[in-house]
C-alpha cells in the first residue's frame, strides 16, 4: 500500500507544477520571451527523458537484453502511441475550430479536456514505470514536473484572456488530480505483478505519444515565440541537467 501511495504522490507532482506555472501567469504579464524560454526548457527535459530513459528500455527488447518477447509488440505499441496522439490532437483541433467565436466557456472546457488527457497519460506512465523500476518512476515524474510549468503558464494565460473568473480557474487546476490519479491507479494496479511484456507495451505506447508531442506540439510552439540564443541554451541546458539528474538516480 505504501508503494501505491508513493505512486499517487509522484503522479501529483505534474499537477502541482501545472499550478505553479498558472500562478506565474497570474502574477506576471504574458511575455513571448518568457514563454519561449519555458517551452524550450520543457522540450529539452522531455527529449532527454524519451531518448535516454524510455526509448532504451523499449528498444532493449529488440536487441535481446530484455525478457519480453515478441519484440514487434513493443515496436507496434510505440507506433500506435504516436498515432493515438495524432488522432486525439486532430479531434481537439477540430473541436476548437468549430467552437471558436461561439462561447468562450465552451472553448475553455475543450482546453481543460486536452490537459486532462495529457495528465491521464502522465499518471499511466508513472504508475507503470514504478512497476518496472522505482528510479524510472522518479525520473519520469521529475521530468513532467518541469514540462508542466510552461503548460500551466500557457493554460492559465488563455483562461485569463477569456475572462474566466479566478475561482473557477483554480478549481479547474485542482480537478486535474482526478485524471492523473486515475491513470496512476490503472498503471500501477493493472500491471503490478505482470510479466515484462505488458509493462513494456504500455511504456512503449506512452513513449510514442510523448515523442510525437515533442516534435509536433512543443518544439513548433516554442518557435512561434520570441526565439533567441538564450532559448537554444535553455533547451540544451535543460537536456543536460535532466541527463545529469537521471544519472545520479541510477
Amino acid at each position: 500500500m505504501q508503494e501505491f501511495l508513493f505512486a499517487l504522490t509522484l503522479s501529483a507532482l505534474p499537477v502541482i507544477s501545472n499550478f505553479i506555472g498558472a500562478m506565474i501567469a497570474e502574477a506576471l504579464p504574458s511575455s513571448k520571451l518568457t514563454l519561449g524560454l519555458a517551452l524550450h526548457a520543457a522540450a529539452g527535459v522531455l527529449l532527454a527523458i524519451a531518448s535516454t530513459e524510455l526509448i532504451p528500455r523499449v528498444a532493449m527488447s529488440a536487441t535481446g537484453y530484455a525478457y519480453a518477447k515478441p519484440v514487434w509488440a513493443t515496436i507496434l505499441a510505440l507506433f500506435l502511441g504516436g498515432a493515438f496522439f495524432v488522432w486525439i490532437n486532430q479531434l481537439l483541433n477540430l473541436s476548437k475550430n468549430r467552437l471558436q467565436g461561439v462561447d468562450h466557456n465552451t472553448v475553455s472546457w475543450v482546453i481543460f479536456l486536452s490537459i486532462a488527457i495529457d495528465l491521464f497519460g502522465d499518471g499511466l506512465m508513472i504508475g507503470t514505470s514504478l512497476t518496472i523500476a522505482p528510479h524510472l518512476g522518479v525520473v519520469l515524474a521529475s521530468g513532467r514536473v518541469v514540462a508542466h510549468i510552461p503548460e500551466g503558464f500557457v493554460t492559465n494565460a488563455e483562461f485569463k484572456s477569456q475572462n474566466m473568473p479566478r475561482t473557477q480557474r483554480f478549481w479547474l487546476l485542482a480537478a486535474f488530480l482526478i485524471p492523473v490519479w486515475l491513470g496512476a491507479t490503472l498503471g500501477y494496479w493493472g500491471l503490478r505483478g505482470q510479466t515484462d511484456l505488458p509493462k513494456l507495451i504500455v511504456l512503449a505506447f506512452t513513449t510514442g505519444t510523448l515523442m510525437v508531442a515533442i516534435v509536433e506540439e512543443i518544439i513548433p510552439e516554442a518557435h512561434q515565440t520570441q526565439d533567441t540564443n538564450w532559448s537554444t541554451l535553455m533547451f540544451i541546458g535543460s537536456f543536460a541537467l535532466s541527463m545529469l539528474f537521471s544519472s545520479y538516480l541510477e
